[in-house]
């Protein structure tokens, strides 16, 4: 393979490795919004049936499912942040003994899926109550 093949395939490397992590953040940014908007019309939704002094539904539990779909958005973005910190002291060689990337990335991605998992319980949850 020639010099230039080499440098084409080396940025297009890291071009992908910059879009996965815009896509990963894209991806924790929506699960903030799924869970905390729905959080919010929940809200919304319980304080104008309290404002009208009718009987309101018990929607605790969709808001702790929301509430949990947050936390473990913010503890995705956290791991997420540690990842990549562990990214680059093992490419600048100072790797202690720590766990490897791959733990703490597969730990991040299950974080992801509880907070997608939080959300849907509690829409479905919310959308039984309701009926």
């Amino acid at each position: 393979m020639n010099q230039r093949a080499v440098d084409i395939s080396k940025e297009h490397a890291i071009e992908t490795y910059k879009s996965m992590i815009s896509i990963a953040m894209e991806g924790l940014k929506l699960l903030a919004l799924l869970n905390g908007g729905s959080a919010v019309a929940l809200l919304a939704y319980l304080g104008n049936v309290a404002g009208k002094s009718a009987h309101g539904i018990d929607m605790r539990l969709p808001m702790f499912c929301y509430v949990a779909g947050l936390v473990f958005c913010g503890l995705a973005y956290f791991v997420s942040y540690l990842t990549q910190l562990r990214l680059f002291n093992e490419s600048l060689g100072r790797v202690a003994a720590s766990p490897p990337h791959t733990r703490l990335l597969y730990s991040a991605m299950i974080l992801d899926l509880l907070s997608l998992a939080a959300f849907a319980a509690g829409s479905v949850i919310a959308a039984y109550r309701f009926t």
